[in-house]
């Protein structure tokens, strides 16, 4: 039944066009209507009741009845029935929800033996036998496994293990050599299998070596270019002024409005870090719009998460907003909410520091680069 249904999402994302089938592609968190558009997709343990009836109209999605489930994001008009735990010696490890399937196991001394098409069993435990014993313990999907205990030998056809008595192919510390050891070769042994640790440990030690060095370089180079960096703002403004970026909240969205800049006096901190930069007021959606078209789509979600935004507040975001700009933009918003230092819609200096400084961190220099120079280093020519 899942493979047909399967199938049947496969088949609803093309469309019959003069003969020809055409891909409708829509986002994964979506499908292709028949009427023509993408409509959103039920969440886990929701099946569809009622399709979109245009663009940017949710479906309607009811839960799924007791004793079935569905555990992905779907458009499903019927919810899968639960597995059942009634074969002989299971149990049931964690119950059917209404976006879980049943996890079934077995008693002890059973194992999960799963036999192909035909489904599973729980079948019994090996036991060791005389003269052995136990390598791994019967659980899950694993049978007991037996080894022989020391001067033992394995019995072949038997599941038992002999104690070693005479000199044989399974018991060779009982066979006498018959010419006398070579005392060099006891000290320096030059088998396979004395050589190989040998060579492993001086190659292993100089990869470290190399890689620690590489690393330490690597650190070196970043914290000069941000000392240079550092450096060069002091000298660039007054060492006794301190200056903040501060970001306004306008109610509109319109992007093509003109923006006044304001310098400002700064506060001076007391605790010797470096004075924030950039005396000038502009909107909020300007940084934010500014740093969407830099940051790369893919790695959009990779920054928010460094900067502290959780998966709830992510997948919220996608969900309130089918377009994924305004979705980023809300991503953007809980971070700067969630930040201290700023207060009626003032975004601090050190905030647009540390988003810069994140985004090197994921190697997107240029974009840092980008939104440091537009918003970190004032220059009267960007101010209009």
């Amino acid at each position: 039944v899942e493979a047909l249904i399967s199938q049947s999402y496969t088949i609803s994302n093309f469309a019959i066009s003069g003969g020809q089938t055409v891909k409708r592609t829509c986002p994964d968190n979506e499908y292709w209507n028949n009427k023509g558009f993408c409509c959103d997709k039920c969440h886990p343990g929701f099946k569809l009741k009622e399709k979109c009836p245009e663009p940017n109209k949710r479906s309607e999605c009811v839960k799924c009845e007791n004793g079935t489930y569905l555990d992905n994001s779907n458009y499903n008009e019927n919810c899968f029935s639960c597995r059942k735990c009634n074969k002989d010696h299971s149990i049931e490890i964690s119950p059917c929800t209404f976006k879980s399937n049943r996890v079934c196991g077995c008693e002890p001394e059973y194992y999960y033996k799963k036999l192909g098409d035909l489904g599973w069993e729980c079948s019994s435990c090996n036991k060791c036998g005389s003269g052995q014993l136990i390598a791994a313990k019967c659980a899950g999907e694993q049978n007991t496994k037996c080894q022989c205990k020391e001067n033992h030998y394995a019995v072949k056809g038997k599941n038992l293990c002999e104690l070693c008595v005479k000199c044989q192919d399974e018991c060779p510390h009982l066979c006498k050599s018959t010419t006398p050891p070579n005392p060099l070769r006891s000290a320096n042994p030059t088998s396979p299998s004395g050589s190989i640790p040998q060579i492993l440990v001086p190659v292993g030690a100089c990869i470290m070596v190399l890689a620690l060095g590489v690393f330490m370089l690597y650190e070196g180079i970043r914290l000069w270019k941000k000392k240079r960096h550092a450096l060069s703002s002091q000298k660039s403004s007054p060492a006794s002024e301190d200056q903040t970026l501060i970001i306004t909240v306008a109610p509109d969205t319109e992007h093509n409005e003109s923006v006044p800049f304001t310098k400002q006096p700064c506060e001076t901190e007391q605790n010797g870090k470096l004075p924030d930069c950039v005396p000038r007021e502009i909107k909020f959606h300007k940084f934010f719009y500014f740093v969407l078209d830099e940051v790369p789509f893919g790695r959009f979600k990779e920054l928010v998460r460094r900067l502290g935004v959780s998966e709830q507040s992510i997948d919220r975001a996608e969900q309130d907003h089918r377009n994924s700009k305004d979705a980023h933009y809300q991503m953007l918003k809980v971070w700067s909410d969630s930040g201290s230092g700023g207060g009626n819609n003032v975004l601090p200096c050190h905030r647009i520091q540390m988003f810069v400084d994140t985004l090197k961190d994921m190697y997107l220099v240029n974009c840092a680069d980008n939104i440091e120079s537009r918003f970190l280093s004032w220059d009267p020519s960007t101010s209009h």
